[in-house]
């Protein structure tokens, strides 16, 4: 898998910005992507050092609107924890 094709999107949350102090930086990835492939990913790209890497998969909620029912998509989000004194520069 091409690493521009793993990370799909970082995430702008609240929590997510929170993290950011941390060194914990957020993305959506690919629903096929693991551990390794997501860390060796943010590396060649950022030219960071990763020190971990959590992955959560979420599974998309039913709504109703209007009477009308729809589905969230799934999405597999990636906590990438860089190491002492690394940091992402602003995109």
């Amino acid at each position: 898998m091409d690493k521009w094709s793993i990370l799909k999107r970082r995430v702008i949350s609240e929590k997510a910005f929170m993290g950011q102090e941390d060194g914990k930086y957020v993305f959506v990835v690919d629903k096929r992507a693991n551990k390794p492939e997501v860390k060796k990913a943010v590396e060649s790209i950022f030219g960071v050092e990763v020190e971990s890497v959590n992955i959560i998969n979420t599974k998309g909620k039913t709504k109703i609107f209007r009477g009308y029912k729809g589905k969230r998509p799934s999405l597999k989000k990636a906590i990438v924890t860089l190491k002492e004194g690394e940091s992402l520069k602003e995109l």
